[in-house]
Protein backbone atom coordinates (compact mmCIF):
# COMPACT_ATOMS: atom_id res chain seq x y z
CA UNK A 1 0.00 0.00 0.00
CA UNK A 2 1.01 3.70 -0.47
CA UNK A 3 0.80 6.32 1.34
CA UNK A 4 1.94 10.10 1.39
CA UNK A 5 1.76 13.20 3.42
CA UNK A 6 0.77 16.61 1.51
CA UNK A 7 1.76 20.11 2.30
CA UNK A 8 3.25 23.47 1.43
CA UNK A 9 5.97 23.56 3.08
CA UNK A 10 6.70 19.97 3.10
CA UNK A 11 10.99 19.54 3.17
CA UNK A 12 10.84 19.79 7.23
CA UNK A 13 8.48 17.10 7.60
CA UNK A 14 9.84 13.52 9.43
CA UNK A 15 6.39 11.75 8.55
CA UNK A 16 8.05 9.42 6.50
CA UNK A 17 11.20 8.38 8.93
CA UNK A 18 8.47 7.72 11.04
CA UNK A 19 6.48 5.70 8.70
CA UNK A 20 9.25 3.74 7.00
CA UNK A 21 10.59 2.83 10.04
CA UNK A 22 7.43 1.44 11.06
CA UNK A 23 6.46 -0.24 7.99
CA UNK A 24 9.93 -2.38 8.44
CA UNK A 25 9.92 -2.94 11.75
CA UNK A 26 6.12 -4.71 10.90
CA UNK A 27 7.50 -6.37 7.84
CA UNK A 28 5.02 -4.14 5.36
CA UNK A 29 5.99 -3.36 2.15
CA UNK A 30 3.85 -0.14 2.30
CA UNK A 31 5.34 3.05 1.06
CA UNK A 32 4.86 6.51 2.69
CA UNK A 33 6.73 9.92 0.76
CA UNK A 34 6.61 13.40 0.93
CA UNK A 35 4.66 15.89 -1.36
CA UNK A 36 4.51 19.31 -2.26
CA UNK A 37 1.14 20.55 -2.69
CA UNK A 38 0.27 23.95 -2.43
CA UNK A 39 -3.16 25.67 -1.78
CA UNK A 40 -3.90 26.16 -5.30
CA UNK A 41 -2.87 22.18 -6.02
CA UNK A 42 -5.25 21.47 -3.96
CA UNK A 43 -8.40 21.31 -5.72
CA UNK A 44 -6.44 18.27 -7.95
CA UNK A 45 -6.07 16.14 -4.79
CA UNK A 46 -7.68 13.11 -6.09
CA UNK A 47 -5.91 13.20 -9.22
CA UNK A 48 -2.70 13.77 -7.54
CA UNK A 49 -3.73 10.32 -5.28
CA UNK A 50 -4.56 8.70 -8.59
CA UNK A 51 -1.33 9.36 -10.01
CA UNK A 52 0.86 8.39 -6.95
CA UNK A 53 -1.48 5.27 -6.64
CA UNK A 54 -2.45 6.40 -2.95
CA UNK A 55 -4.54 4.67 -0.13
CA UNK A 56 -3.90 7.40 2.31
CA UNK A 57 -2.81 10.65 3.09
CA UNK A 58 -1.65 13.07 5.98
CA UNK A 59 -2.31 16.11 5.74
CA UNK A 60 -0.39 18.98 7.24
CA UNK A 61 0.05 22.93 7.30
CA UNK A 62 -1.91 24.86 5.18
CA UNK A 63 -4.47 22.68 4.29
CA UNK A 64 -5.80 20.94 7.21
CA UNK A 65 -9.18 22.74 7.33
CA UNK A 66 -9.04 23.30 3.00
CA UNK A 67 -8.89 19.57 2.26
CA UNK A 68 -12.57 19.09 3.65
CA UNK A 69 -14.20 20.49 0.84
CA UNK A 70 -12.51 17.99 -1.36
CA UNK A 71 -13.44 14.70 0.79
CA UNK A 72 -16.75 12.48 0.36
CA UNK A 73 -16.74 11.35 4.19
CA UNK A 74 -15.51 13.53 7.13
CA UNK A 75 -15.51 11.19 10.36
CA UNK A 76 -17.46 12.93 13.11
CA UNK A 77 -14.49 13.86 15.27
CA UNK A 78 -13.57 15.61 12.27
CA UNK A 79 -16.06 17.46 12.61
CA UNK A 80 -15.94 17.82 15.69
CA UNK A 81 -12.51 19.74 15.45
CA UNK A 82 -13.52 21.58 11.64
CA UNK A 83 -9.90 20.36 10.47
CA UNK A 84 -8.55 16.89 8.96
CA UNK A 85 -4.81 15.65 8.98
CA UNK A 86 -5.78 12.10 8.02
CA UNK A 87 -7.25 10.67 4.54
CA UNK A 88 -8.43 6.94 3.52
CA UNK A 89 -8.32 6.46 -0.10
CA UNK A 90 -11.14 3.93 -0.99
CA UNK A 91 -12.72 2.60 -4.03
CA UNK A 92 -12.65 5.79 -5.12
CA UNK A 93 -13.90 7.97 -2.35
CA UNK A 94 -11.50 10.25 0.37
CA UNK A 95 -12.65 9.80 3.62
CA UNK A 96 -11.69 12.66 6.67
CA UNK A 97 -10.48 11.84 9.80
CA UNK A 98 -8.17 13.43 12.97
CA UNK A 99 -5.79 12.06 15.03
CA UNK A 100 -4.50 15.09 15.61
CA UNK A 101 -6.53 15.10 19.21
CA UNK A 102 -5.80 11.60 20.18
CA UNK A 103 -2.35 12.15 19.15
CA UNK A 104 -1.20 15.50 20.90
CA UNK A 105 -3.80 14.64 24.12
CA UNK A 106 -1.59 11.23 24.75
CA UNK A 107 1.59 12.91 23.92
CA UNK A 108 0.42 15.82 26.48
CA UNK A 109 -0.97 13.43 29.27
CA UNK A 110 1.65 11.02 29.06
CA UNK A 111 4.18 13.96 29.54
CA UNK A 112 2.55 16.65 32.26
CA UNK A 113 -0.43 14.46 33.46
CA UNK A 114 -4.21 15.62 33.01
CA UNK A 115 -4.46 17.72 36.06
CA UNK A 116 -6.62 20.65 35.09
CA UNK A 117 -4.91 24.25 34.17
CA UNK A 118 -4.98 27.22 32.89
CA UNK A 119 -4.24 27.18 29.33
CA UNK A 120 -3.16 29.30 26.24
CA UNK A 121 -3.18 28.20 22.98
CA UNK A 122 -1.25 30.64 20.30
CA UNK A 123 -3.16 29.96 16.92
CA UNK A 124 -6.31 29.39 15.58
CA UNK A 125 -5.92 27.22 12.37
CA UNK A 126 -6.44 23.23 12.05
CA UNK A 127 -4.07 22.58 14.79
CA UNK A 128 -5.22 24.87 17.52
CA UNK A 129 -9.10 22.88 17.24
CA UNK A 130 -7.12 20.00 17.76
CA UNK A 131 -5.62 20.98 20.49
CA UNK A 132 -8.15 23.27 22.14
CA UNK A 133 -10.27 19.69 21.51
CA UNK A 134 -7.68 17.73 23.56
CA UNK A 135 -7.51 20.47 26.09
CA UNK A 136 -11.41 20.55 26.51
CA UNK A 137 -11.51 16.96 27.04
CA UNK A 138 -9.15 17.11 29.82
CA UNK A 139 -11.03 19.58 31.36
CA UNK A 140 -8.49 22.86 31.45
CA UNK A 141 -10.02 26.85 31.32
CA UNK A 142 -8.85 27.93 27.56
CA UNK A 143 -7.57 31.06 26.04
CA UNK A 144 -6.76 31.24 22.52
CA UNK A 145 -5.13 33.54 20.99
CA UNK A 146 -5.88 34.46 17.00
CA UNK A 147 -4.42 37.93 15.01
CA UNK A 148 -7.67 37.93 12.76
CA UNK A 149 -10.99 37.92 15.26
CA UNK A 150 -12.80 36.07 11.89
CA UNK A 151 -10.34 32.84 13.11
CA UNK A 152 -12.43 32.16 16.20
CA UNK A 153 -15.72 31.56 13.33
CA UNK A 154 -14.29 28.12 12.17
CA UNK A 155 -13.79 26.54 15.83
CA UNK A 156 -17.00 24.38 16.00
CA UNK A 157 -18.06 25.40 19.81
CA UNK A 158 -16.41 28.44 21.48
CA UNK A 159 -15.73 27.47 25.05
CA UNK A 160 -12.94 29.29 25.31
CA UNK A 161 -11.67 33.04 26.08
CA UNK A 162 -10.91 34.80 22.89
CA UNK A 163 -7.64 37.26 22.27
CA UNK A 164 -6.33 39.27 19.40
CA UNK A 165 -3.41 40.79 21.12
CA UNK A 166 -1.37 40.47 24.32
CA UNK A 167 -2.42 44.06 25.84
CA UNK A 168 -2.78 42.70 29.70
CA UNK A 169 -2.26 39.35 29.38
CA UNK A 170 -3.02 37.13 32.37
CA UNK A 171 -1.55 34.05 34.19
CA UNK A 172 -1.09 30.80 31.96
CA UNK A 173 0.27 27.08 33.52
CA UNK A 174 0.50 26.31 29.74
CA UNK A 175 1.30 27.89 26.46
CA UNK A 176 1.58 26.09 23.56
CA UNK A 177 2.36 27.47 20.08
CA UNK A 178 0.56 25.75 17.28
CA UNK A 179 1.32 28.70 14.45
CA UNK A 180 4.73 27.74 12.05
CA UNK A 181 6.38 30.43 13.58
CA UNK A 182 9.69 28.90 14.06
CA UNK A 183 10.10 26.22 11.20
CA UNK A 184 13.36 28.25 10.02
CA UNK A 185 14.42 29.17 13.58
CA UNK A 186 12.72 32.64 13.82
CA UNK A 187 11.98 33.54 17.06
CA UNK A 188 8.12 33.50 18.24
CA UNK A 189 8.38 36.08 21.08
CA UNK A 190 9.81 38.78 18.71
CA UNK A 191 7.68 37.82 15.61
CA UNK A 192 4.27 37.95 17.52
CA UNK A 193 5.67 40.43 20.24
CA UNK A 194 4.37 37.74 22.62
CA UNK A 195 5.84 38.63 26.12
CA UNK A 196 8.47 37.00 27.74
CA UNK A 197 7.07 38.22 31.14
CA UNK A 198 4.22 35.57 30.39
CA UNK A 199 6.81 32.34 31.00
CA UNK A 200 8.26 31.65 34.62
CA UNK A 201 10.36 28.81 35.94
CA UNK A 202 6.79 26.76 36.50
CA UNK A 203 4.82 27.32 32.92
CA UNK A 204 4.70 24.58 30.85
CA UNK A 205 5.87 25.38 27.18
CA UNK A 206 4.27 23.37 24.20
CA UNK A 207 5.19 23.86 20.32
CA UNK A 208 3.67 21.69 18.14
CA UNK A 209 6.89 22.28 15.58
CA UNK A 210 9.63 19.30 16.11
CA UNK A 211 11.72 20.14 13.20
CA UNK A 212 14.23 22.21 14.45
CA UNK A 213 13.82 20.17 17.57
CA UNK A 214 14.20 22.94 19.78
CA UNK A 215 12.56 26.32 18.24
CA UNK A 216 13.40 29.61 20.06
CA UNK A 217 10.06 29.49 22.13
CA UNK A 218 10.63 26.43 23.55
CA UNK A 219 14.35 27.30 25.06
CA UNK A 220 12.36 29.85 26.92
CA UNK A 221 11.05 27.53 29.31
CA UNK A 222 12.69 24.61 31.75
CA UNK A 223 13.99 21.68 29.88
CA UNK A 224 11.81 19.32 31.90
CA UNK A 225 8.49 21.99 31.61
CA UNK A 226 9.48 21.82 27.80
CA UNK A 227 7.42 19.81 24.99
CA UNK A 228 8.39 19.98 21.12
CA UNK A 229 5.50 18.34 18.41
CA UNK A 230 7.28 15.03 18.08
CA UNK A 231 5.46 12.90 20.25
CA UNK A 232 2.44 14.14 19.23
CA UNK A 233 3.40 13.57 15.56
CA UNK A 234 3.99 10.15 16.46
CA UNK A 235 1.17 9.19 17.95
CA UNK A 236 -1.03 10.61 15.03
CA UNK A 237 0.88 9.49 12.12
CA UNK A 238 0.66 5.94 13.71
CA UNK A 239 -2.90 6.03 14.70
CA UNK A 240 -3.59 7.25 10.90
CA UNK A 241 -1.66 4.05 10.26
CA UNK A 242 -4.21 1.78 12.15
CA UNK A 243 -6.58 3.34 10.09
CA UNK A 244 -5.06 3.22 6.81
CA UNK A 245 -5.15 -0.23 7.99
CA UNK A 246 -8.50 -0.66 9.49
CA UNK A 247 -7.00 -1.57 13.06
CA UNK A 248 -5.52 -5.15 11.25
CA UNK A 249 -1.79 -3.68 12.95
CA UNK A 250 -0.79 -1.55 15.69
CA UNK A 251 2.20 0.60 15.20
CA UNK A 252 5.56 0.16 16.28
CA UNK A 253 6.45 2.98 18.92
CA UNK A 254 9.84 1.56 19.99
CA UNK A 255 11.14 1.21 16.17
CA UNK A 256 9.71 4.73 15.76
CA UNK A 257 11.80 6.29 18.34
CA UNK A 258 14.75 4.80 17.81
CA UNK A 259 14.87 5.34 13.99
CA UNK A 260 14.17 8.87 15.51
CA UNK A 261 17.42 8.75 17.93
CA UNK A 262 19.27 8.34 15.40
CA UNK A 263 18.20 11.79 13.64
CA UNK A 264 18.86 13.80 16.70
CA UNK A 265 21.75 12.17 17.93
CA UNK A 266 20.21 11.06 21.69
CA UNK A 267 19.50 14.16 22.00
CA UNK A 268 15.44 12.78 22.38
CA UNK A 269 16.99 10.84 25.87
Amino acid sequence: MNFAVIGSPIEHTLSPMIHNANFRALGLDDTYRALHVTPGDLKSIRDIAEQHELDGFNVTIPHKETIMEHLDDIDPRALEVNAVNTVMVRDGRLTGFNTDVTGYKQAYIERFGDTPRNVLILGGGGASKAVYRAHREIGDDITIYARRPASFETFQDRNFTEISTFDSLGHFDVIINTTPVGLKNEDLFDIMKFPKSAVTEETIGVDLIYNPYKTPFLEAFQDEKAMNGLAMLVNQGLHAFEIWHDDKYKGNYKAVYEELNKKFGGEMN
